[in-house]
């Protein structure tokens, strides 16, 4: 099926045109016009098309087990159906209202602490892939370098904690599409949008630079709510219908390289329970702690590091004055401490750092 989808094998995409004709020629040619005729259900329910004609087109999936993908997602995917089964593949949706990247005030919405959850962890460790739905409150309140940033260690977090979500069709991240609510940091919509497209720009690099696949949303101003944030109801339908055949596109491509072999209940749960002893081990082994001054942040300290040029995997938020540097191997620890070891997070060594690099 041809739905205006090009993703090859390196999932690089070109951005779709803002002209409105273009997006529903090149998006949404082939898919059923009952999902765009702009009426909206009782109960707030959409009737989605499931229908995509690859029930029967991967070899070695089972019908009781087929492979599951966690779709993770802010506001706008509040009307996607909670749970997709079709007869090759699974999507799980989790939506969340206000999700944002990170959230200093709200750890319900914040990225990154919902996925060490019990919760999510346990959808993560079951899935054989990931796609997030989330930018748009960020880009909202924090500026697109620093969001890269705060998203580069989402990645590393992610591969760090599953084995399994290592290559780059893995781990999936959609572009910001248009918005236009605009908030205190960016009080003109001229300076929000400009903030958008920094994002994205920025974002294409990091997935070149991380090995994680970029997908370029088909949503343009024409579909956004009067709120200048949401998209109108209508267009949710294909916004679904785009995302759900970039992930049924995903499993044909994964199918040629892996065979999904069925598992018994008690079979998966002594995976699991083996994957969580090696996590264990994993952290235990590659793992160091710095007791630090509450003056110092995370992002002083990433500056500190680079600048003592100490390579590692990547640091945790600062809990509890202490701070967690995770090792990619056991080599590169012990480099590493050789050069802690000497160091002291206090005031006194902060007040020379900030002297030293402004210097």
């Amino acid at each position: 099926m041809n739905s205006g989808i090009s993703h090859p094998t390196s999932f690089s995409q070109q951005p779709i045109s803002d002209s409105y004709e273009h997006f529903l020629t090149k998006s949404i040619k082939n898919c059923p016009k009952n999902l765009y005729e702009g009426q909206k259900p009782q109960n707030h329910q959409l009737s989605f098309s499931t229908s995509l004609g690859l029930t029967n087109s991967i070899e070695g999936i089972s019908s009781k087990e087929p492979p599951m993908f966690f779709l993770l997602t802010d506001s706008h995917g509040k009307y996607f159906p909670p749970v997709l089964q079709a007869t090759s593949y699974r999507i799980i949706v989790k939506p969340i209202s206000g999700l944002q990247w990170i959230n200093h005030y709200d750890k319900n919405l914040c990225t990154r602490s919902l996925l060490l959850s019990s919760s999510i962890s346990s959808i993560l460790s079951s899935c054989v892939g990931v796609l997030f739905l989330i930018g748009t409150n960020s880009i909202r309140n924090t500026s697109a370098p620093r969001i890269i940033e705060q998203l580069e260690d989402i990645i590393d977090l992610v591969r760090f904690n599953y084995d399994h979500l290592q290559s780059k069709a893995d781990i999936s991240i959609t572009s910001v599409f248009p918005c236009h609510k605009t908030s205190k940091l960016f009080p003109s919509i001229s300076s929000l949008s400009s903030n958008v497209n920094n994002y994205n720009i920025l974002l294409e690099d990091l997935s070149i630079r991380k090995d994680f696949s970029m997908l370029h949303l088909p949503i343009t101003v024409e579909h956004l709510n009067n709120d200048g944030l949401h998209i109108r109801f209508p267009y949710v339908s294909i916004l679904w219908n785009f995302l759900e055949q970039y992930l049924a596109d995903l499993i044909i491509k994964k199918s040629t390289f892996t065979r999904c072999i069925p598992r018994s209940r008690t079979a998966v749960k002594k995976r699991n329970k083996k994957q969580h002893e090696k996590l264990k081990q994993k952290r235990k082994t590659y793992s160091s702690i710095k007791y630090i001054d509450t003056i110092w942040k995370l992002k002083d300290l990433k500056a500190y590091l680079k600048y003592k040029e100490i390579k590692y995997g990547h640091l945790l938020e600062i809990r509890r004055n202490k701070l967690y540097v995770y090792f990619n191997n056991i080599i590169q620890k012990q480099q590493a401490e050789r050069i802690l070891n000497l160091i002291s997070f206090d005031a006194n060594s902060f007040s020379d750092w900030c002297h030293t690099s402004t210097s």
